[in-house]
């Protein structure tokens, strides 16, 4: 699979707008996330372990995500998925912290805050429209 584009797009940012919807109440959250190559199916997020936000996440686990391109970025590129699942990760933020650290600015600030409180999530892709700016090519990549 040619996973270029994805790629592509994927070093433009290192957020998103997670949508979720409970009881007919839909609400967005900007997170920041990584991604690895060598998994393009898989993105990873955190979030603080007392946030109410957990328990939407386990009782609706069905979610959609836009990526925000990072400040500067020319042609608004994005990544856009529906029906992603949701789950609690088997990896930690002290794996995953080297990525942050490296595609996060500043991200150092918010380890030293709040990381020992941060829990993973997965967001597993099986679909996701890939959008690589404006007159850039545009593909849906099935996993």
């Amino acid at each position: 699979m040619d996973i270029s584009g994805l790629k592509q797009v994927a070093g433009t940012t290192n957020k998103i707008a997670l949508s979720t919807a409970l009881n007919s109440e839909a609400d967005v959250k900007i997170v920041n996330f990584v991604w690895y190559e060598e998994q393009p199916d898989t993105l990873y997020f955190s979030s603080v372990n007392t946030s109410p936000a957990l328990k939407i996440y386990e009782q609706q686990p069905d979610i959609a995500f836009i990526t925000i391109p990072n400040d500067g970025t020319p042609n608004n590129p994005y990544l856009r998925a529906q029906h992603v699942q949701l789950r609690h990760s088997d990896k930690t933020m002290t794996d995953l912290l080297p990525q942050y650290l490296k595609t996060i600015p500043n991200y150092q600030q918010v380890w030293d805050a709040i990381g020992k409180t941060l829990v993973v999530f997965e967001l597993k892709l099986t679909d996701v429209y890939v959008d690589a700016g404006v007159g850039q090519p545009k593909e849906t990549l099935h996993f």
